[in-house]
């Protein structure tokens, strides 16, 4: 990894993704940045007020921050929207990670609006790492969330590339949905209507199965992976029952950048998995064209 940004709204929340971005840049001695974004849309005199305490603040815990990383960061106090600067900043100072810890949960609010994090994600040009849990040392038990896209394949191949996963041996899960077994019940199919749906999941998983064999093999990740799985269920309700039920410290999974009611129609696994799931999550957004 050679750079990374810290995106913190100060809070306990983010004391999380500090140790973590620390580790980081402890482990590999890449350049770091702390990032702050004060609200724009408040009174200018509070805005003021607020850039100049947490400017005081910050630079009160620089040695701090200087201490745990081994390596002092460069501090950024920015005003305007927390998203937008966000996404920018990132871009500007050409990180290859973006480092955010959690966010408190309003779902209403979330599913119309969607939170800083969520926005970030959705618009961010590099990889955002959301941190969940308090760092205990380099991850052990990734999961990759693969569906055989060319997203998902970039997803793999950036953050082994960013050294977040183990040189082999890693985790991969394949959610599928044997929908034609419901299908073939509407239509009155003949037949013992028990039997139809079990011999087409069968069939179907065997499918899927080769169909993750072959693309592992064409984008040349068989090296990097080690138990492949292929559950039947949405890819939400597989996600959440193998990382409850399984040790998993880190899920990797692509991003398609959904917006505005496409999102709300349509959904994201991501942002689900943001707001339920308990460990650190590593999004990727496709890759640049």
């Amino acid at each position: 990894m050679k750079s990374l940004m810290l995106a913190t709204d100060l809070s306990n929340r983010s004391e999380r993704a500090l140790l973590r971005a620390a580790n980081l840049v402890r482990r590999f001695d890449c350049p770091w940045f702390i990032l702050h974004v004060v609200d724009g849309d408040q009174p200018q005199l509070r805005v003021e007020l607020e850039v100049e305490q947490v400017r005081r603040y910050l630079a009160e815990r620089l040695d701090y921050f200087s201490e745990l990383a081994s390596r002092e960061p460069e501090i950024w106090v920015e005003v305007g929207d927390p998203a937008q600067h966000i996404g920018d900043c990132a871009r500007w100072s050409e990180v290859e990670l973006l480092v955010m810890g959690s966010h408190r949960k309003n779902p209403l609010r979330d599913i119309f609006v969607g939170t800083t994090l969520e926005r970030v994600i959705r618009t961010s040009q590099v990889p955002v790492l959301l941190v969940n849990q308090v760092p205990e040392g380099d991850y052990k038990a990734p999961l990759l969330a693969v569906d055989c896209s060319s997203t998902s394949a970039h997803a793999v191949r950036s953050s082994h590339n960013l050294g977040l996963l183990p040189d082999s041996g890693v985790r991969t899960v394949h959610a599928f949905d044997p929908l034609g077994s419901t299908m073939l019940l509407a239509a009155g199919a003949p037949g013992a209507p028990a039997a139809i749906p079990g011999d087409y999941a069968v069939a179907e998983r065997t499918r899927i199965t080769r169909e993750l064999d072959d693309f592992l093999h064409r984008e040349g990740l068989e090296s990097l992976v080690g138990l492949r799985l292929v559950e039947e269920g949405l890819p939400m309700t597989v996600l959440r029952r193998l990382v409850n039920d399984t040790p998993t410290d880190l899920l990797v999974m692509g991003t398609r950048g959904l917006t505005g009611v496409k999102r709300i129609m349509i959904g994201s696994v991501a942002d689900a998995a943001m707001r339920e799931l308990e460990c650190d999550i590593l999004t990727v957004p496709p890759a640049k064209r």
